[in-house]
């Protein structure tokens, strides 16, 4: 047994400790002792306790040495089952951090000679006792009336599109004014979460990210482990952060963590909206692996097999939920990775009967019928798809571009009949500058990426109806936003850019 005397000089088997080595040991006992044996301490809640602390992963040496020195078993990361000796020292810092099994039981805490309880350990490490000790939500007040008009406000703004309009209006305007109203952590921890998706829906990784820093910050699952949705969701969100950076791996990898994590494992089972948006994701991952021409054709075949599987799972959850925003959504990436995957020559036996501008079309009625927008990306792969990608010849003759065969409004709206769409264009160019004019006067907000394909097919739309002065300005326009995006893309709209006939 290891024997801790807690006050003014605390004392570890009657021999003076490190200050910051004994806070986290208590802190890792009491986690294992407190939450549902989760017992994980993270690195976020580290790093706001040691704030003025200038080298963090010091501390965290130090504090393993004197483990080791005082005889009791600590690991980190999310593998509780590998042997400690067998545990990475590289990650070490990163943590979670955790007791060996059996470790809490060892730990005899007194303070002046007396027992003391999980409760008073709480308090001597400076945590919120109600919050660490009981685990319940009967700490946390009802929202008021206010705070759920902003936060209604702002979801039919992001709904709309309207994602950062000013410091009133607009979807991240509401939540911030919801989170100013909220009347404790777990309502201004919801905010913050709305928070960080307008981010990452505007493109910006870096704001969601500092967003979910913030929320780490004031927010901790155990605070009531029946809303621990928000740490899950949390997970997500920094994983379509890595997504949109580009590095589907990295975005694998955060998922992955999540999944292990056993306060959040449930909820990816059966939390709806976390398995929604986690099918969602996966999908979009493997799409990602699918198309990636450095791996083997046979990897690339089973990426685009088990995207196809999760999209179909995420639609199915997403309309059971009534999540009907998420169910346009995905819909629309089905019908897109179906096309992208036939035109790569993959073998895609999941992709079933349907034609994949048939998922194109229930996506436009789902978010007719039901009154979601936010973006951009389905009218971008109809207006793609119909014209079957264009040409592919550097700058082809004019009169040989315009006889390109173009699937017509009239053709699409048969081909997937019986879904009726009450958005009837004589013309996609009529379509596609009908977008453009709300992106341009702000009405809908997209990302630098939707912006740059709508500017793609303005420009190529005008080409072929022969207005080649307005297709291009609509050029000239895009490649003077290409250092918006990543250097992939820039290569891919440089290349689109060639398969217009020469522009003067």
């Amino acid at each position: 047994m290891i024997k801790i005397e807690l006050g003014s000089a605390p004392r570890l088997q009657g021999q003076p400790v490190r200050r910051q080595s004994l806070w986290l040991l208590l802190r890792l006992w009491l986690a294992a002792k407190t939450e549902d044996g989760a017992g994980w301490v993270r690195e976020a809640e580290l790093r706001e306790r040691f704030a003025a602390t200038r080298n963090l992963r010091m501390v965290i040496s130090r504090a393993y040495a004197d483990f080791e020195r005082w005889g009791v078993r600590v690991g980190w990361g999310k593998d509780r089952d590998r042997p400690l000796h067998m545990l990475p020292l590289a990650g070490r810092s990163r943590g979670p951090h955790w007791l060996a099994r059996g470790e809490a039981e060892r730990l005899q805490i007194f303070l002046r000679g007396n027992a003391v309880d999980a409760e008073a350990v709480a308090v001597w490490l400076g945590l919120p006792a109600t919050a660490v000790v009981q685990n319940t939500t009967s700490g946390f007040g009802e929202a008021d009336p206010a705070y759920w008009h902003a936060w209604a406000g702002a979801r039919r703004d992001m709904l709309d599109g309207r994602l950062i309009v000013d410091g009133d209006h607009g979807a991240l305007a509401g939540y911030r004014h919801a989170q100013a109203l909220a009347s404790d952590a777990r309502w201004q921890a919801l905010a913050l979460l709305q928070q960080a998706m307008v981010w990452r829906r505007a493109g910006n990784a870096d704001a969601a990210r500092a967003v979910l820093d913030e929320l780490d910050r004031h927010w901790h699952d155990v605070q009531a482990p029946e809303h621990a949705w928000l740490g899950a969701m949390a997970a997500i969100v920094r994983a379509w952060c890595a997504y949109a950076e580009r590095d589907p791996q990295r975005a694998y990898q955060i998922l992955r963590g999540a999944i292990d994590d056993p306060r959040w494992a449930p909820l990816f089972q059966h939390h709806p909206r976390v398995c929604c948006e986690h099918a969602n994701l996966q999908a979009l991952i493997h799409r990602a692996f699918a198309l990636d021409a450095q791996r083997t054709q046979d990897e690339r075949n089973r990426a685009a097999d088990t995207a196809l599987q999760h999209y179909r799972l995420a639609l199915t959850l997403a309309n059971e939920a009534e999540l009907f925003d998420a169910a346009a959504s995905t819909a629309s990436n089905l019908g897109w990775s179906i096309w992208l995957f036939e035109r790569c020559g993959f073998d895609v036996g999941a992709a079933g009967p349907h034609s994949p501008l048939s998922w194109i079309a229930l996506a436009a009625w789902l978010s007719e019928h039901h009154g979601v927008g936010g973006g951009c990306w389905n009218s971008i792969y109809l207006l793609r798809m119909v014209r079957g990608g264009g040409p592919d010849i550097v700058h082809p003759d004019e009169a040989e571009f315009r006889r390109w065969p173009v699937l017509s409004p009239q053709q699409f709206r048969t081909r997937t009949a019986p879904i009726e769409l009450t958005s009837r264009w004589p013309r996609w160019l009529d379509l596609a500058t009908a977008l453009q004019a709300e992106v341009d006067s702000g009405r809908l907000q997209v990302d630098a990426l939707q912006r740059s394909n709508l500017l793609l097919e303005v420009a190529w739309y005008q080409a072929y109806e022969g207005d080649q002065a307005s297709s291009a300005a609509a050029a000239t326009r895009l490649r003077r936003r290409l250092r918006e995006l990543v250097p992939a893309d820039r290569v891919f709209f440089r290349e689109a850019l060639r398969r217009l006939p020469q522009l003067s």
